[in-house]
C-alpha cells in the first residue's frame, strides 16, 4: 500500500488493525480529520513489512550502532517486534507521525473508531501504550516479553 518506509518510528504513533480491515478506509478517515498524506504510512499487503526496515537493518552502520544502543537501553524492541509480526500475520499497521497532541488526541480516537488496537506512541527514549493488543497476541520469543 505504503511506499514509505519507517526506519526508527521516533515520533510515530503505530496502531495494529485487525484481519480484513480496511487500511485504506483508515487512512481516508484520517486524512479526512486533517493528518497530511506525508504523514500516514500503512504497511499491508505481501510487502509490507519492508516497511518498517526490518528493526533497522537498512540504515547503515552509524544507524545500527545508535539502534543498538537504544535497545539496551530502552523498551520498545519487542513492541517493535510485534508490529512486525502482525504484519506477517496480515494484518494492517498504520504509522502517524503527529507532534501536536490535540490533533494525535483525535487522530488516536480515529484509529480506536476503525477498531486499531496495539496503539503506541514512540519518543526518543521510551514507548507510551495508548490501547494494549486486543485478542491472542503473536508469540514472542520469551527474552522479548515483558
Amino acid at each position: 500500500m505504503s511506499r514509505r518506509r519507517i526506519g526508527y518510528p521516533t515520533g510515530w504513533t503505530l496502531a495494529v488493525l485487525d484481519h480484513g480491515a480496511s487500511a485504506v478506509e483508515v487512512v481516508a478517515d484520517l486524512q479526512a480529520d486533517g493528518v497530511p498524506s506525508e504523514d500516514i504510512v500503512a504497511l499491508s499487503g505481501a510487502d509490507a513489512a519492508d516497511g518498517l526496515d526490518r528493526l533497522g537493518t537498512s540504515i547503515g552502520i552509524g544507524g545500527r550502532l545508535r539502534r543498538g544502543l537504544q535497545f539496551m537501553t530502552m523498551d520498545q524492541l519487542p513492541d517493535l517486534h510485534v508490529y512486525e509480526l502482525a504484519i506477517e500475520r496480515g494484518q494492517p499497521v498504520i504509522g502517524i507521525r503527529v507532534a501536536d497532541a490535540d490533533a494525535r488526541r483525535r487522530a488516536v480516537q480515529t484509529l480506536r473508531r476503525h477498531a486499531a488496537h496495539f496503539i503506541n506512541r514512540f519518543g526518543a527514549w521510551a514507548t507510551e501504550e495508548i490501547a494494549p493488543w486486543r485478542g491472542t497476541m503473536p508469540d514472542l520469543p520469551q527474552h522479548m516479553r515483558r
